[in-house]
């Protein structure tokens, strides 16, 4: 999982537990990364590609497990076939949605002779498969396995006004807090604050243009930058809604953990987020950018509490039958083992 800069992404943090979790197992795992390969070889493709066939070469893998790294993997792609190792491959997403822009035909296929490899390909969600399928790889070479998420103690006493409207997430055209804000504006004068927590440095044009369009409702609105788990977990026990707006989501971790505090959630449907919110039971799906339905449905749960405590133990129950992060690395580790052909000889010490 090799990439030019060290990221902090919700995927580096599932391919990290999941390492974890074949090591629990018993298994040897060996991690390409970022931190792990020499300073001189980081921010060069071209030396990145030949340090990670060497590492290949010398170790001779029972498996090998790529996470995406396209740029990484063409020479070592080209000699797979001789090396004869099982490749299981990993989709968080296909990165184009992260774009605005469109994507070539050419990018589609180089992905597509990427993933091709596989023997196996782990993805997160019904959605992020349906995506891969597209390229024209094979739906038997497919295992969905959903990320887990931690059962965070939650708060089981009354929440106090005002009623606290919570969206998580990297500030961002994708995740359209602009939206969100200008449907706050559409409130009026009933009794909301909006918490907006998130790392506003990656696109600051638009955050700057988030906070520009936030002045109108003054202190109603909280930008809160970078939360820590600890204070994140706080916000959810202390809110009453959340509200994601992003036009895709791979799976939506922040969606289930929001969920498992009893949060209805206000989203768009689209994405492997529907496989999580069902419009009417536990919160409301609408269209991407739209203003006045994002606005109608959070009127709706503020002004009405009967029915934000219901769709309150919806989303409890709901995210209650989700994985756990045990359960996650329990299925991959037993997908890792079949991709490798065989029951790989545990540490029994293990």
């Amino acid at each position: 999982m090799l990439g030019l800069k060290d990221y902090s992404t919700g995927g580096y943090h599932f391919n990290f537990k999941m390492v974890n979790a074949l090591r629990g197992a018993g298994h040897e795992a060996d991690v390409i990364h970022f931190t792990a390969i020499p300073e001189k070889l980081r921010g060069s493709r071209i030396r990145g590609s030949f340090y990670v066939l060497s590492r290949v070469l010398r170790n001779k893998p029972d498996l090998l497990v790529v996470s995406k790294s396209y740029s990484f993997m063409a020479p070592l792609r080209l000699i797979l076939p001789v090396l004869r190792c099982p490749v299981l491959y990993m989709v968080h997403h296909l990165e184009w949605h992260d774009r605005s822009e469109g994507v070539s035909s050419f990018r589609k296929k180089t992905v597509k002779w990427f993933l091709s490899c596989g023997k196996k390909i782990w993805v997160n969600s019904l959605s992020t498969a349906a995506d891969v399928v597209t390229l024209g790889i094979p739906e038997s070479r497919l295992c969905v396995i959903p990320p887990g998420f931690d059962r965070f103690r939650t708060d089981s006493e009354t929440k106090q006004p005002p009623v606290r409207i919570l969206s998580v997430g990297t500030i961002c055209p994708r995740k359209d807090q602009l939206t969100l804000v200008k449907a706050c504006a559409l409130l009026g004068d009933r009794d909301f604050h909006l918490f907006i927590p998130g790392d506003d440095t990656v696109d600051r044009n638009y955050a700057e243009a988030v906070r520009k369009e936030a002045d109108s409702l003054g202190e109603k609105v909280t930008f809160m930058g970078h939360l820590s788990t600890a204070e994140l977990y706080s916000m959810y026990n202390q809110s009453h809604i959340l509200a994601n707006l992003s036009h895709w989501e791979g799976y939506g971790i922040a969606v289930a953990e929001a969920m498992w505090a009893g949060l209805p959630v206000v989203a768009v449907d689209a994405g492997a987020v529907p496989e999580l919110v069902t419009h009417g039971d536990n919160g409301y799906l609408m269209a991407p950018g739209d203003v006045e339905s994002c606005a109608k449905y959070l009127k709706e749960l503020i002004d009405n509490g009967a029915l934000r405590e219901k769709m309150s133990g919806s989303a409890r129950e709901r995210a209650g039958k989700l994985f756990t992060w045990r359960d996650t690395g329990r299925e991959f580790v037993n997908l890792a083992e079949e991709t490798a052909g065989c029951k790989i000889r545990r540490n029994q010490s293990g």
